[in-house]
């Protein structure tokens, strides 16, 4: 007798336990969005039209997975228990480290040397840096680039000890050595924080705090040669109120807050457009007591770089959109400097989406042979900027090394044949892709004639297509 009210009893319970998160809806709200979430609306039983929505009961499903009550405290509890008794994470996106660090886990694959980008996929980055650099100095503009850290390549000691590494080198590492011996503008962050004894990233964040943003602010600047404040005397109070984003993530309600650097600065610029936050996508400012122009592409780790950056410039333009119209940027913003920034984790960005701009013409090369195979080449205007067409494809990666460069040739509304560099692609598919951007009042794109050419060892070849 016992025995069978014990187990009602649990039944009950359990039942208890599953019916809390639906029934809790009537008593609490249960769209708190946690991380970087978006508010999701109910379903409709019908659709625009007044139909039947088909759809209804998996949107349900996928409605009510990020909308039943409690859901924050249920998935902290949840978290709590796995990280602190297991060592272990209960969301994909963060890592549970030792000493409370968290990391992201997108960086996993740079630390264990897995799933490394191929030597030709490396060289596309560089070639297509090349040109972009290129394209601005040829505007008058300065340029530079630069890689922010994966936080676990400067402090991997608190990673947990299950992660074994396949390989000790890294994209960064093989993107260093390509970029040694150009002349790609590129300032060196790695080497500025391994030099620093000091941790300058957070511990449940992702990012470097503001400390290390300083740092990296007076490198990028001294790179550049521009004379800067570098708040060197400025003062400077350290405080416990920094909520880092994955602490947020994986803790929604019981985040605890860190220590983050605060400094007495006082902005001298003002913000032009209607900005939220930092972490808006575009965001420009203007500083009357300042001079030059800066355009800077910027990722999250921007965001604590903003502030600085736009206190040292008379007019600045922001943008986390990628790829970059920078045709188009260049032109609204008559920027004297333009920086690129990305992390590490992200850098094969460089080869898959290359930033819009007209495509360097060039002399008609001396085609010495002719070979076949697989070739694809579509044509479309430019979905970023209508004013260009858009030229890609990819050629077979039998007649692809590492360094083989290709080139466009398109007949213009003339009717003349024209040559133009192109940008090299790396994707999931083949690492031999290629984009070329050509002017949309020059080209017709319904009638005109394109061929491939590609170089190896200054030997040029046109490509035709198995038939």
């Amino acid at each position: 007798m016992i025995k069978k009210i014990a187990l009602l009893l649990f039944t009950a319970a359990c039942m208890l336990v599953c019916v809390v998160p639906s029934l809790g809806l009537f008593v609490s709200n249960g769209n708190e969005l946690i991380g970087n979430e978006r508010q999701k609306e109910a379903p409709a039983f019908t659709d625009g039209n007044g139909k039947i929505n088909k759809e209804y009961f998996q949107q349900l499903g996928d409605y009510f997975a990020k909308s039943f009550a409690f859901r924050p405290q249920i998935i902290s509890a949840d978290a709590e228990i796995q990280s602190k008794l297991f060592g272990v994470s209960n969301v994909d996106t963060v890592t549970v480290g030792t000493n409370g660090w968290l990391y992201y886990s997108s960086t996993l694959d740079d630390y264990l040397g897995r799933n490394l980008l191929s030597q030709r996929a490396i060289n596309n980055i560089v070639h297509n840096l090349r040109l972009t650099q290129e394209y601005v100095t040829d505007r008058g503009a300065d340029f530079l680039f630069t890689v922010a850290p994966n936080k676990n390549t400067l402090y991997p000691e608190n990673m947990p000890y299950y992660y074994k590494k396949v390989s000790d080198e890294r994209n960064m590492d093989k993107l260093h050595t390509a970029l040694n011996g150009t002349d790609i503008n590129y300032c060196n962050l790695f080497e500025l924080f391994r030099k620093n004894s000091e941790v300058l990233y957070l511990e449940r964040d992702s990012h470097w705090n503001n400390k290390g943003a300083l740092m990296a602010y007076n490198a990028i600047l001294d790179s550049l040669e521009k004379q800067h404040e570098s708040y060197s005397a400025a003062a400077v109070k350290r405080t416990k109120t920094f909520y880092g984003d994955l602490g947020k993530m994986i803790y929604p309600k019981t985040a605890e807050p860190e220590y983050n650097y605060e400094y007495d600065i006082q902005p001298s610029y003002s913000y032009v457009t209607d900005t939220k936050s930092v972490e808006d996508a575009m965001i420009s400012t203007h500083n009357g007591d300042k001079t030059g122009g800066l355009f800077m592409y910027r990722d999250s780790f921007g965001n604590a770089l903003l502030p600085f950056f736009a206190n040292a410039y008379m007019d600045a333009y922001f943008t986390k959109g990628f790829p970059v119209d920078l045709a188009r940027g260049m032109a609204e913003h008559k920027s004297d400097t333009v920086i690129f920034e990305i992390v590490e984790r992200n850098i094969d960005w460089f080869a898959k989406n290359p930033h819009v701009f007209m495509s360097p013409e060039c002399d008609e090369p001396d085609i010495t042979e002719s070979k076949s195979g697989k070739l694809e080449i579509s044509t479309e205007l430019s979905q970023i900027n209508r004013q260009y067409i858009e030229v890609s494809g990819y050629i077979d990666s039998e007649l692809c090394g590492d360094d083989t460069g290709i080139y466009i040739k398109a007949t213009d509304i003339d009717g003349e044949e024209r040559v133009y560099e192109a940008f090299r692609i790396a994707n999931e598919d083949t690492d031999c892709g290629f984009t070329v951007y050509l002017s949309e009042a020059e080209f017709d794109i319904n009638d005109m004639e394109i061929s491939v050419v590609v170089s190896n060892d200054s030997v040029f070849t046109e490509l035709t297509k198995d038939k």
